[in-house]
């Protein structure tokens, strides 16, 4: 029993609630003070990562979702002071507790360190129950900071991400696609007719439609996709597009899907919907606020011309294909 009370401590819950192990970096170029923090932290649950001097531990951290970060102050390569305002810069949602090792008490030093982005110090040698102490408080502080982030980001209605959030995301995708050379797409959803939905089966049945096709699209949602609602009944989803038939196949699929769905009332009665989507891709675009346009000219073809469809807005004038329209 008292082992599982302990283990809880390295528990965390990530964004999709699941939970994992707290991840700990320790960066340090003594290989006696790395092997014995390990040893500690291992033994109470918590998932380590080493890291021999500050390059390789900055390297570690870009590459894994790290929850707390101990670092000793003086290494080669990159300095403790130098990795904590690498981090801090590059989490700017605190998502990452910074604990910094050093023998030094100088309040000078300790300022320094703490604008450097350091949240706490331990000192060497290092007392095993202190450290104990600080990481299980640096854990509590992150969660909190990550749960608090979280509601930031995410629709209180749909549990999506919420516009300002994905239009973040996106402006970031948008960058590195221009940049890789990797294309990426953009699918807006409306909901049908979805002012009848409410006038015929009342507000709280319609939430209950926008929840519905939030959870059924989120399950469909590719790899290095995102999805987020703009607002009222109106979704987006940001997709690779390597595969334009691949792409176009998916959405359809989330289209086709969703004319399938019931919502169930409180009278135990029932209403299905369908969705209009309206499709742009990244190469044509020179920004994302163009991307957007399109996106968005392309969703009001969808809708004058008879709804439930898909349409791609393409340079090609109108071509009917299939179930879906190339604008």
């Amino acid at each position: 029993m008292e082992s599982v009370k302990v283990r809880a401590h390295g528990l965390f819950a990530d964004d999709m609630g699941v939970l994992v192990e707290t991840t700990v970096l320790v960066a340090d170029d003594s290989n006696f003070f790395r092997e014995l923090i390990r040893e500690e932290l291992e033994s109470t649950g918590y998932r380590v990562l080493l890291a021999k001097d500050g390059g390789q531990a900055l390297a570690l951290y870009r590459s894994h979702d790290i929850h707390i970060l101990i670092t000793d102050l003086e290494m080669p390569v990159m300095t403790g002071l130098e990795l904590c305002w690498h981090v801090r810069a590059a989490d700017d949602q605190h998502r990452t507790f910074t604990i910094l090792m050093t023998g030094d008490s100088e309040t000078a030093r300790r300022v320094e360190a703490f604008e450097s982005g350091a949240d706490e110090f331990l000192a060497k040698p290092i007392d095993l129950p202190m450290l104990r102490a600080r990481v299980r408080a640096g854990e509590r502080i992150t969660r909190m900071h990550r749960v608090m982030v979280e509601m930031l980001n995410t629709d209180y209605l749909t549990g999506v991400l919420n516009r300002r959030h994905f239009m973040e995301r996106l402006e970031q995708a948008y960058r590195a696609a221009k940049e890789t050379g990797s294309p990426l797409a953009i699918a807006m959803f409306d909901i049908d007719h979805f002012k009848a939905i409410n006038d015929t089966h009342g507000h709280g049945n319609g939430d209950l439609a926008l929840k519905r096709f939030a959870d059924h699209c989120a399950a469909q949602v590719p790899g290095g996709g995102f999805l987020g609602r703009l607002g009222g009944e109106e979704f987006c989803l940001c997709l690779p597009s390597g595969d334009l038939e691949g792409a176009l196949a998916r959405v359809e699929a989330i289209r086709r899907s969703t004319a399938e769905l019931t919502v169930e009332t409180g009278s135990g009665a029932g209403f299905g919907f369908t969705v209009s989507i309206g499709m742009c891709l990244d190469r044509d675009t020179v920004s994302v606020t163009d991307l957007m346009t399109q996106a968005d000219e392309a969703l009001y073809f969808a809708k004058r011309s008879g709804r439930n469809r898909t349409v791609l807005r393409g340079a090609e004038g109108v071509v009917v294909k299939a179930s879906f329209y190339v604008m």
